[in-house]
């Protein structure tokens, strides 16, 4: 004998204002406008951080959205589990995971981390000892680019 089960919805409890981080595409807007140091040849760079930080964004206003229709739907079986099959793409915290890490990964390649900030100090200079062992050699051999 088949049994027949009917679906239930689970209550998804909406998001409230007061509990949302400040918005990360503002965030790094900010972030990036602050880094002076920058040059047009960084533009790619730019953004690419700023289209990762929308997507995180985006991907948590998708993850809200399919929230709000799942408790509409409740009741409608064929409409819930489409909807549960929406809510596997609009995982924010999966989005927020993969795309994070990239992130961070931009954002200290433009000297926009402290450790990346304390690289650029003029007392340290980046490629610290190397970079005096290859220069040293350069100069030694009469080379003007030790990396040709």
């Amino acid at each position: 004998m088949v049994t027949r089960r009917n679906l239930q919805a689970v209550q998804v409890p909406a998001i409230p204002e007061r509990d949302r981080a400040p918005d990360l595409r503002d965030s790094v807007s900010a972030a990036l406008n602050a880094m002076t140091w920058l040059q047009p040849s960084d533009g790619a760079l730019r953004t690419l951080a700023l289209r990762q930080a929308e997507e995180i964004e985006g991907a948590i206003e998708r993850a809200e959205h399919a929230a709000a229709i799942l408790r509409d739907a409740e009741g409608d079986p064929s409409v819930y589990k489409r909807l549960k099959a929406l809510e596997t793409m609009c995982d924010a915290t999966k989005t927020v995971g993969w795309l994070g890490p990239q992130l961070q990964g931009v954002l200290r390649d433009l000297g926009g981390t402290p450790a990346s900030r304390k690289a650029m100090q003029p007392d340290k200079p980046i490629g610290g000892r190397l970079a005096q062992l290859r220069s040293g050699a350069a100069a030694a051999s009469g080379v003007d680019d030790p990396e040709d």
